[in-house]
């Protein structure tokens, strides 16, 4: 077999591949003469049918296939002697058959060269942040309201009470879809409800009826409904407010702490710093990830840019999925992830540079603590641990997991780095957001 490559672009690339002994001719022959004795064909017996009809009936097919088979046998041969890895799947441009030798000609993009990962006058903000005893005061706080009950009152509903009414909206006195509901909790003051409508409730109490009069927002969801005014009739069912329990052995026992208030405490502080080591980890490592593409400009192939798209397009559309939303109707198209595929890529690219140069490899008491930390939050640890380790693809994930913070770790190594103090919260509200 000879192959020769020619570059037809900074990326681009075609390759001549002649496979000399390829004998097309003979093989189509053997593929026909295989099938004969089952061809069936009008006024001919099963067997008996002329090569030259089952040629006219099969010829093309046969061809095809052995032509197919030809390429496919020779394409990989072929990269792997040219020590190739294509960045896009190859396209055939031309084929012809010369004697017993078979000549196809292949286009494809290759991934860039990259000489060095330059790095030369970086300097890396790197945030650091603890769990002070006001953030632990502060989830204890949350923990709180999220077991509160509601304790039902006689008298009006005040501001962040809660009151559970009936309702039916209608504008220009016609109903219409959504503006319904029944049992419906209101926590007035929270501001979950069309701006002004909570407002209305104030000091009503369960029995009343009344009508709320609001105006939906120009920017609102329903654009039917978007800037148009609205009465709904209410009837209250019942106005509660919001009891807390006490801070105390039993409210940890209702959080899963058998061991008393100081042990909640304690283990709340534990999983905040978790939390915490994880976020600021998420948000250096893009920190250096960023400066790695702001510093480095890589030409990059199309192929893989668009599959990364497509990728993150599918992800977008199961996290809608996820939320409960109906994604039927709404045009997706790649090019909102572009800009993202585009740097998914040459980090790949970069990362990999930077691993091959320094011959970083996984740490395997590290990929072993990874994988403890992250069995720690379930009720049988040793039996998630054997999942990780005895599974090949789970495992490489966290080796990659490992590595890439191994890339990390190197790059700062490599860097200016300022430190900067930040909070709990900020630390956090910043990784929700992202």
């Amino acid at each position: 077999m000879q192959v020769t490559v020619e570059n037809v672009s900074e990326l681009g690339r075609r390759m001549t591949v002649t496979v000399e002994d390829a004998n097309i001719e003979k093989t189509v022959n053997d593929r026909l003469n295989a099938l004969r004795p089952n061809v069936k064909a009008a006024g001919f017996r099963p067997g008996k049918v002329p090569m030259k009809m089952v040629a006219q009936m099969h010829g093309a097919s046969a061809r095809n296939e052995t032509i197919d088979g030809v390429i496919q046998n020779s394409m990989q041969e072929a990269f792997t002697q040219e020590k190739i890895q294509p960045a896009s799947r190859p396209s055939i441009e031309e084929m012809k058959e010369e004697g017993e030798s078979f000549i196809y000609v292949l286009s494809y993009e290759v991934f860039p060269d990259i000489k060095e990962v330059n790095m030369k006058g970086a300097k890396i903000e790197k945030v650091t942040a603890e769990v002070e005893d006001a953030d632990v005061d502060n989830m204890l706080e949350t923990l709180r309201e999220q077991r509160a009950t509601w304790e039902t009152l006689k008298r009006g509903v005040k501001d962040g009470e809660q009151i559970t009414v009936d309702f039916v909206g209608s504008i220009d006195g016609e109903t219409f879809q959504g503006g319904t509901g029944n049992d419906v909790a209101i926590e007035i003051g929270s501001g979950n409800m069309i701006p002004g409508f909570e407002e209305q409730l104030l000091g009503k109490k369960a029995g009343q009826e009344t009508t709320v009069k609001v105006t939906f927002p120009e920017d609102y969801q329903a654009q039917e409904l978007a800037g148009k005014e609205a009465e709904f009739a209410v009837t209250v069912k019942s106005v509660a407010k919001k009891k807390l329990p006490k801070l105390d052995k039993e409210f940890a026992v209702l959080c899963g702490v058998e061991a008393g208030l100081a042990a909640l405490k304690k283990e709340v502080r534990a999983n905040m710093g978790r939390e915490l080591e994880n976020a600021l980890k998420q948000k250096n490592k893009k920190t250096v990830m960023d400066m790695l593409t702001e510093k480095n400009e890589v030409n990059l192939p199309e192929a893989p840019v668009q599959r990364e798209a497509e990728h993150l397009m599918e992800q977008a559309k199961n996290n809608l999925k996820q939320q409960g939303v109906n994604i039927e109707g709404i045009p997706f198209t790649t090019d909102g992830f572009m800009d993202s595929a585009k740097q998914r890529v040459a980090l790949s690219l970069l990362i990999g540079k930077i691993i091959s140069d320094n011959e970083i490899q996984a740490d395997e008491e590290r990929v072993k603590a990874v994988i403890d930390l992250m069995a720690s939050s379930y009720e049988d640890p040793e039996d998630v641990v054997n999942y990780y380790m005895n599974d090949p693809q789970k495992l490489s994930e966290v080796q990659m997991m490992v590595v890439e913070d191994m890339v990390v770790e190197h790059v700062l190594e490599q860097v200016k780095v300022e430190e900067t103090t930040s909070t709990f919260s900020e630390v956090m509200n910043a990784s929700n957001a992202a």
